[in-house]
């Protein structure tokens, strides 16, 4: 066996480092980049969700605002029903913002369940006459999105 000089040693083993300890550090920072990713994916979810609960909390709160197929005699109720359709709106086009068009598998699967919500409420009379109004001023995007779902000719 050779005798090596700790400078020999301590160039090899820079060697060894080098050789293993690069490769790795990067498959465990793109194993940390991927579970950031996740947690991030899950907290818009979770967020987008939440309000979602809202608004159906919201609904068995006031069951009369949940009658969306003809118009609502009581002003007040008429009043808060609007109130209710603009939250809905602003969680769709918060999830249209935030999901649409993204390439992750992950997010696709999250925004084509938002894509569900939006035909759900797209069927009620209510919501439909009302989503010209609620549209304006709303992302330009969003709005074309909508009105190509809805098949209605919204404007922002």
């Amino acid at each position: 066996m050779m005798n090596y000089s700790l400078l020999e040693w301590m160039e090899f083993f820079s060697y060894v480092a080098t050789i293993v300890g690069i490769p790795l550090a990067i498959v465990i920072f793109s194993l940390q980049e991927k579970k950031e990713r996740r947690i991030e994916q899950q907290e818009i979810y979770d967020k987008l969700m939440d309000h979602y609960t809202e608004i159906q909390d919201k609904l068995f709160e006031y069951p009369e605002l949940d009658i969306h197929d003809k118009t609502l005699e009581n002003f007040e109720d008429a009043r808060r029903q609007y109130i209710l359709y603009e939250m809905v709106v602003s969680l769709f086009e918060r999830s249209f913002i935030l999901l649409h068009g993204e390439e992750d598998p992950e997010y696709m699967r999250m925004w084509n369940s938002w894509v569900d919500y939006i035909k759900q409420w797209l069927v009620h009379k209510n919501f439909r006459d009302a989503l010209p109004r609620l549209m304006e001023g709303e992302d330009k995007d969003f709005v074309a999105y909508m009105s190509k779902i809805s098949g209605l000719p919204l404007k922002p």
